[in-house]
């Protein structure tokens, strides 16, 4: 006597049905054409426009930074910033709106002896 198998309880890809997962939605800056509306207060991204900052240095020591920082704070008005992108710290200068703005800003900074600054597009804050 011989036992058979039959194959008939096979399992086909087509028989799961996979639901696309459902993930939060997150806000991120971004430089697309939705213009942010004034009318939505609980935006924290309201006052931010696209624009430009100058660059001054990388750095994975903080502190590196924030001595740079500490000098340029006596030679400039702009606002200055320390940014935190994995794995380094960036130190960062100024809210321009436009690329000339900030490219005559940065030779400013050259001429202050940090000959490696350079102009980044991101988002900048406006003054209210």
């Amino acid at each position: 006597m011989s036992n058979a198998v039959c194959q008939t309880d096979f399992i086909k890809p087509s028989d799961f049905d996979d639901n696309p997962p459902n993930f939060p939605n997150v806000l991120l800056p971004s430089f697309s054409s939705e213009k942010i509306t004034e009318k939505d207060t609980i935006n924290p991204l309201n006052n931010f426009e696209k624009g430009y900052r100058v660059q001054i240095i990388i750095s994975q020591n903080e502190n590196d930074l924030i001595e740079i920082q500490n000098k340029l704070l006596q030679k400039t008005d702009e606002k200055i910033y320390i940014i935190f992108e994995l794995p380094n710290y960036k130190l960062r200068i100024g809210n321009f709106i436009s690329r000339k703005e900030a490219e005559n800003f940065q030779n400013k900074i050259v001429k202050l002896g940090y000959k490696t600054a350079w102009v980044v597009p991101t988002l900048v804050e406006m003054d209210n």
